[in-house]
């Protein structure tokens, strides 16, 4: 997009940026677990995801960004007993049309890493002795390392705020607070995970809002001779608070997304496949400027 002049008025401590500067980019940090595939001791996988969003300033629709972001990610998991270790390695490319040109970025994103651990396990019969009841609930808590590609430059003539949205990682140490409640029975079951990630600073002084995710699904599991397939679907929301530049607000940077999710597991001896796809609800961002428009999630894990 046109570059816009960042204006700090020193006499009254506020700071004035353009709609541009702050819309252009959609951070890409989305935090999903949703069904993990089943395993008694360990899994790796692979998982590829989707995203993109469109951004217009309203005083002036020629000032546009339109943001494709692709997700490569490794991740894995172990069991300890009542404790659940899960690790996450995504690499991201991503591609900015705006009315200025076109930017492509790809690079290594954050490392994250959560520790769950068991603290419900139960299992009961209904009344009728019929059905199977377990529950299950893990809490725990993670971390997210700065070890992705962030080049902004503040000093740049050509900064734009925007840029820190579409780096492959956010050059921060974020905290993440978890956890995830399982309700089976028979064939059937309900999945919800919260998280709540705390955000720091990072070395340019810009700091993502803290985030809230919430997802849950249901699923229901047809069994095919030695395949096993389980359609779901689910509410996802994020919100999330406000992002800060040397100290100061960035304006409307905060904001929410509800989606419904529509997917399947198939699952067939050791090998798992899933396909999620996100259906936008309602949202805002950026005062509306800003629209996720559709995201996927594909995944490949073989479990131990």
């Amino acid at each position: 997009m046109k570059r816009y002049i960042f204006l700090i008025i020193l006499l009254v401590g506020i700071s004035i940026s353009s709609y541009a500067c702050e819309i252009c980019g959609c951070s890409n940090s989305n935090f999903q677990i949703g069904l993990l595939p089943t395993f008694n001791k360990e899994f790796l996988g692979f998982r590829y995801s989707y995203s993109r969003f469109n951004s217009q300033v309203k005083d002036d629709p020629s000032e546009f960004s339109k943001d494709y972001y692709q997700n490569m990610e490794l991740w894995g998991g172990y069991n300890f007993k009542k404790l659940q270790v899960l690790a996450f390695m995504p690499y991201v490319i991503s591609r900015k049309e705006t009315d200025d040109g076109t930017i492509n970025s790809n690079g290594a994103g954050d490392l994250m890493m959560l520790a769950n651990y068991k603290i419900l396990s139960s299992t009961a019969l209904s009344k009728n002795e019929k059905v199977t009841i377990r529950n299950e609930l893990f809490v725990g808590g993670g971390i997210k390392l700065p070890t992705g590609l962030n080049q902004v430059d503040p000093a740049d003539p050509d900064f734009n705020i925007g840029d820190f949205n579409s780096q492959a990682g956010t050059g921060s140490v974020d905290y993440i607070l978890n956890t995830t409640h399982n309700l089976l029975w028979n064939k059937s079951g309900f999945v919800t995970n919260v998280a709540y990630r705390i955000n720091s600073a990072n070395h340019q002084d810009y700091k993502f809002g803290n985030r809230a995710y919430i997802n849950t699904s249901f699923y229901y599991t047809i069994t095919k001779s030695k395949t096993k397939i389980k359609p779901n679907v689910g509410i996802n929301f994020q919100s999330n608070a406000i992002n800060h530049f040397e100290g100061e607000e960035v304006e409307d940077s905060n904001g929410y997304n509800l989606s419904s999710t529509v997917g399947a597991n198939i699952l067939r001896s050791k090998i798992g496949f899933s396909a999620l796809a996100f259906i936008p609800v309602a949202q805002n961002n950026y005062d509306g400027q800003t629209k996720l428009k559709s995201r996927v999630i594909l995944g490949l894990t073989y479990s131990f």
